[in-house]
């Protein structure tokens, strides 16, 4: 943040106005920094001594040079300046004050901070001279990380300011930001909102950006989701949708979640592959698996979705979850053969069961078995079992039941299972049998 807005613009266009016309001396030639002798909320009136016309025309003659970019000629008409022993406080202010921009013109930035301190250092400024200078030393204290003595001199300013408008609370909330001092920065940028939108004025993304900042390092997390709301009204980006959707996931709320995940989605702001398996997820957990395969499947086809064995299976759970198994077997042949243990295959084999294909569902089953590393051994077993079965392999499926009633889980299941297997195998040798006679 720092650096934001601060382009010292007071600094800048200090001079643009210096010496356009021999002003009344008895005023103090009061354009050299658009300055006031008095303001009418002062309570104090300021009398500001007159500048001198061999003042007025050395300072003349050192903007002549000035604007024809001839630097050294500036300075030396400066020095003239300075080497007359009886300036006044305010013609020494305006040497100094010219000095500054000089220095500042250089990016000269220390000797141009120096400057602008000797012109703080004369009494009886005027008070648009004075306030003028208080605020370019501020910005450039910013710009040089002196963000103590930034703050000091914003204070000062803010001080003998009638009428700060919007920009000064932002450059101290940035001031605040910069020393890390978060919660202080929370009410000068919304000051600065607010006076904007009193003035009628197009709020500005960067002062909500940085309010949004603040509340994100205090883990503020509700008034995050709050200022993110009112910038998407405002500013609809793609960034700024992924935030907030972030943000209701970190707290909780899958459903704002997902609905924000659908705005953007229909947008079409979702390219990257983690955030459409995200919103795929998504819509699992609230139980609509049919749109979350299609959206699988469209990225996994087109590219936009690694193909990988986690999304992949993703696919297949998906097309599981909508007992959709036609759709659910490609995505598990493909998920179980990127993966190094068993476990897909396993379901890949359910899957062929719930199809009444056995022989898939043998070969399946096998290879899960062969691969290991399986949660739970005694199911693949039950599975092949019932395969085998369904091929009257009988002898094959009873030595499958029989491996799964190793494990006590399934051992009740696996025995009524190969007893109903010694039975019909007795019944289809005793009808063979018939048969023969």
């Amino acid at each position: 943040m720092r650096g934001t807005q601060v382009l010292l613009p007071l600094a800048a266009a200090a001079f643009a106005a210096v010496l356009a016309a021999p002003a009344a001396f008895s005023q103090g030639m009061g354009g050299m920094q658009g300055g006031e002798e008095s303001s009418a909320a002062n309570a104090q009136t300021r009398r500001t001594p007159a500048m001198r016309e061999r003042v007025y025309t050395r300072l003349a003659e050192a903007q002549e040079c000035a604007e024809m970019d001839d630097i050294e000629c500036a300075q030396q008409r400066l020095a003239q300046v300075r080497e007359m022993d009886d300036l006044n406080s305010y013609e020494t202010a305006q040497m100094w004050n010219f000095y500054a921009f000089i220095y500042f013109g250089q990016d000269n930035y220390r000797e141009a901070i120096r400057a602008y301190e000797m012109v703080l250092q004369q009494p009886e400024l005027p008070l648009g001279m004075e306030t003028t200078t208080m605020y370019t030393l501020c910005q450039l204290y910013f710009q040089q990380e002196r963000y103590e003595d930034s703050l000091a001199m914003l204070d000062r300013w803010f001080a003998v300011s009638e009428d700060p408008g919007a920009e000064p609370y932002v450059l101290r909330a940035q001031i605040f930001y910069s020393l890390q001092r978060y919660r202080e920065g929370i009410e000068p940028v919304r000051t600065a909102i607010q006076i904007n939108q009193e003035l009628g004025r197009e709020p500005q993304e960067n002062w909500y950006r940085l309010l949004n900042v603040f509340y994100y390092e205090l883990e503020d997390y509700l008034n995050v989701i709050d200022v993110l709301r009112t910038m998407i009204e405002i500013w609809p980006k793609q960034e700024y949708f992924v935030q907030l959707s972030a943000m209701y996931g970190q707290e909780g709320d899958d459903n704002a979640q997902l609905a924000l995940y659908q705005v953007a989605h229909e947008a079409g702001w979702l390219t990257r592959s983690n955030e459409l398996v995200q919103m795929a997820q998504l819509l699992l957990q609230a139980d609509v698996p049919v749109q979350a395969a299609k959206i699988i499947q469209a990225g996994l086809e087109d590219g936009t979705i690694e193909s990988n064995e986690r999304n992949w299976r993703l696919l297949a759970q998906s097309w599981q979850l909508a007992q959709d198994d036609p759709q659910a077997v490609p995505a598990l042949t493909r998920a179980a053969g990127l993966a190094e243990d068993g476990t897909l295959d396993v379901s890949l084999a359910q899957s062929y069961q719930n199809l009444y294909e056995w022989e898939s569902c043998v070969d399946a089953a096998r290879e899960g078995i062969r691969k290991g590393d399986l949660r739970r051994e005694d199911q693949a077993y039950m599975i092949l079992g019932a395969c085998l079965f369904e091929q009257k392999e009988y002898t094959a499926a009873r030595n499958a039941f029989e491996e799964a009633a190793e494990d006590e889980r399934s051992r009740g299941n696996a025995r009524s299972w190969i007893q109903y297997v010694n039975s019909e195998q007795s019944r289809d040798e005793e009808l063979a049998a018939a048969l023969a006679r």
